[in-house]
């Protein structure tokens, strides 16, 4: 009995001692030394993060998130982060991630699209190019112009049709369209004097030096109304169109693109101006490159504005955006117009119209037209199978007796016409089209005689084109 139990001891003893053996050799294997640490690198998006909050801090660290190659470029230029690439208001994390593709050189690349808007007078940020290098994730390109090849790689058709079936882009798109509609309007009747002395051989300085303080203030003010304008539409396209598909997001920057760089062209060319009138030295800036750009942008979108709007079946009212004023920024006014509604109107206290809307048939067709007053301005809008296109309108402080208390009358063509009594008493006005849907504004002297006369001052603005301009 007592050897049974020796033998068991005996066996116990050379199992923990196995054991600890076992314990040491595992110990040794996992040393410091010999540790074996297996770590996936960073992924594209998360690279993109910070990168973005270096950025955003102006700290140079950020450049370590470039390619070799980008980083050395922008480091010769010895300009801070911000100085570079501007100030970003946040990294875009809901773009899209494109698959990753092998190139000649036998490196990894995707690209990030996504919309990244700044904080300066700068275009955003729609792609992010990475290449895999040793690997890790590193940015090789920053990209915040939209690719002239764009309009072929991108369905025209199949953008229209997203728009269509996404409300507020469909708002957006038809408000930047009516106020883009505005700015010509605006330059093509205050600039009218230019165009017919240019078309008689005049030079540009010649002619702005022989005009009065007056004409010249007209030329000035309609310039800054026009830049305030694209302004309202820059922002738009910035703060109120949120969580835009990604297949929309470059068509979105295209406008707002659009609007930044016709008020920066617009912006040189009126100081030149003013350089010009102050010192009569005329020195034009060189915008040949910015010019060509907002002829390839305006393609983009009328091309899709003008199917979105013909094939608008869904939209029973229509979102138009007034403005008044001649100084930035603008008084604006959203209006929606039904035209179900003969009238529609909105009232102060006391009972005197804030805006009016009037629909009336000016030209026979199926589609009547509104006329529109507010803040002093009338707006014609020429009514459409899908909606409304705005082809004349006033401005504040020109005229400015307009009031909301028109009617409507039958016109020498068959047709109806917009009627009203200036404040003064002194004149009579009309709006009309003309046979061929051209808008007509004349003023008429009140007299004693009942034929009455027309007064010397007659205001006639051709339809604006809705083609691409």
């Amino acid at each position: 009995m007592k050897r049974l139990i020796l033998i068991l001891w005996v066996t116990v003893l050379a199992l923990m001692l196995a054991c600890s053996s076992g314990q040491d050799s595992v110990q040794q294997e996992l040393s410091p030394d010999s540790t074996i640490v297996r770590t996936i690198p960073d992924t594209p998006l998360c690279v993109g993060l910070r990168f973005s909050n270096n950025l955003g801090m102006n700290d140079p660290a950020c450049f370590d998130y470039l390619e070799p190659a980008f980083r050395d470029s922008v480091q010769e230029l010895q300009l801070s982060p911000w100085e570079i690439f501007g100030r970003w208001r946040g990294f875009d994390s809901g773009g899209r991630l494109t698959e990753t593709t092998t190139g000649d050189d036998s490196l990894n690349r995707t690209s990030y699209y996504c919309s990244i808007a700044r904080l300066e007078d700068m275009p955003p940020v729609i792609r992010i190019d990475f290449v895999l290098l040793q690997g890790q994730w590193l940015i090789e390109n920053v990209e915040s112009e939209l690719p002239r090849d764009v309009l072929d790689s991108l369905s025209v058709e199949t953008q229209a049709s997203m728009v269509l079936e996404n409300p507020l882009i469909r708002r957006e798109m038809r408000i930047a369209r009516m106020l883009l509609d505005d700015c010509k309007l605006d330059h093509e009747i205050n600039w009218a004097s230019w165009y017919a002395a240019s078309e008689n051989g005049a030079d540009f300085a010649d002619y702005i030096m022989e005009l009065s303080d007056e004409s010249y203030s007209t030329l000035a003010i309609s310039n800054v109304r026009t830049a305030a304008k694209l302004q309202i539409i820059q922002d738009r396209a910035t703060f109120q169109v949120a969580d835009v598909p990604v297949e929309l997001r470059e068509l979105v920057a295209a406008w707002r693109e659009l609007a930044y760089l016709r008020k920066a062209v617009l912006r040189a060319d009126h100081e030149a101006m003013q350089n010009l009138r102050q010192t009569g030295t005329w020195m034009g800036p060189d915008l040949e490159e910015e010019t060509a750009r907002i002829v390839f942008l305006e393609s983009v979108f009328y091309s899709v504005n003008d199917l979105v709007e013909q094939n608008d079946t869904l939209s029973t009212i229509y979102p138009v955006l007034l403005t008044c004023g001649a100084s930035e920024p603008l008084e604006h006014l959203m209006v929606h117009l039904d035209p179900h509604q003969l009238e529609q109107k909105t009232e102060n206290d006391i009972g005197i119209p804030i805006w009016r809307a009037l629909g009336v048939d000016m030209n026979g067709d199926l589609d009547p037209e509104r006329v529109l007053f507010w803040a002093g301005d009338l707006y014609l809008f020429l009514g459409t199978p899908t909606g409304y296109s705005l082809v004349w309108r006033s401005w504040k402080s020109f005229n400015s007796d307009y009031h909301g208390q028109f009617g409507t009358q039958t016109s020498p063509s068959g047709n109806r016409s917009i009627v009203l009594v200036g404040n003064t008493g002194e004149y009579d006005y009309e709006l009309s089209l003309d046979p061929g849907d051209l808008p007509v504004f004349q003023r008429v002297s009140v007299s004693s005689d009942a034929s009455g006369s027309f007064d010397d001052e007659l205001v006639e603005s051709p339809l604006l084109q809705r083609d691409n301009p």
